[in-house]
């Protein structure tokens, strides 16, 4: 039987502190943001000689197939391409793994500045290499988790300019921005800029946006044409009117001054018509 002395419990609270320890170590220390991607990855097909890990990759349109992003915040986002995922569902015929939720390791440039935690990461026109995103609207890949200073990684040349390129991790999840998320200045420009990236948000994310835009600008179409006919051609038809009963005389050239008017105004009406018709169909 364990016979009990001074020396065995020391050893004993030593020891719990080390299990404590090294459970601390596995179990809360940082996780180290360079080549781990959590998540469940599909394979696809794609025949890409240039593509590399982290890549952005998109639906391309026409084709059903996927390639690298080429576009800013771009709507066919599909994920990322992960060489060495831990998790991977393998398809027939398909040997590339694309990461669509998790976190994942990113190819990013300095194209729109440097990244820091919680900026929101979008495509751009660097081909499969992601960027800050800006814009107070516009489809996102995920928010970054790690820094990119736009000094370290390797120098890429695109369109004559030289950038930085490198990798955040990201937490991945394809979809519009809210501008709720986004940085704002302080200030009264700070609270403005919030509210008119609010007020462009809805505005956007609305299915309907487009149709409603363009019956807005067919009635402002057809209030200009009333406002310029009552206060142009219509004031010359009661003037008109009103100086038949003043000068007999120059009945005449009154009325034919009147149905000039009057034409202008079928004219203008006319017109006014046929250009909201157009705007509200196309």
């Amino acid at each position: 039987m364990f016979a009990y002395c001074p020396k065995n419990k020391i050893f004993g609270i030593f020891f719990l502190f080390f299990l404590s320890f090294v459970f601390y170590l596995f179990s809360f220390s940082p996780v180290s943001a360079q080549g781990l991607d959590f998540g469940v990855a599909t394979t696809y097909k794609l025949d890409d000689k240039n593509l590399e890990n982290g890549d952005i990759l998109s639906i391309s349109p026409g084709k059903n197939i996927l390639e690298r992003s080429s576009t800013n915040y771009d709507e066919k986002m599909f994920g990322v391409y992960v060489a060495k995922p831990k998790i991977v569902y393998r398809t027939t015929d398909s040997d590339f793994p694309v990461l669509r939720s998790g976190e994942s390791q990113v190819s990013v440039t300095n194209f729109n500045g440097p990244i820091k935690k919680g900026d929101y990461i979008t495509s751009s026109e660097i081909k499969g290499k992601g960027q800050k995103a800006s814009l107070l609207t516009g489809f996102v890949l995920g928010v970054a988790l790690s820094d990119f200073d736009g000094k370290s990684g390797k120098e890429i040349t695109y369109q004559g300019k030289k950038y930085r390129q490198g990798s955040v991790l990201l937490a991945v999840g394809i979809g519009p921005a809210s501008p709720l998320s986004l940085k704002t200045g302080g200030g009264l420009f700070g609270i403005v800029e919030g509210m008119l990236g609010n007020l462009a948000f809805n505005f956007q994310a609305t299915k309907d946006f487009s149709k409603i835009m363009r019956y807005i600008i067919a009635g402002l179409v057809a209030i200009s044409a009333i406002f310029i006919n009552f206060h142009t051609f219509g004031k010359n038809v009661t003037h008109g009117i009103e100086a038949i009963g003043r000068n007999p005389m120059a009945k005449l050239s009154i009325q034919s001054m009147i149905i000039i008017n009057v034409v202008l105004i079928a004219i203008l009406s006319l017109a006014a018509i046929i250009l909201s018709i157009a705007i509200v169909s196309f």
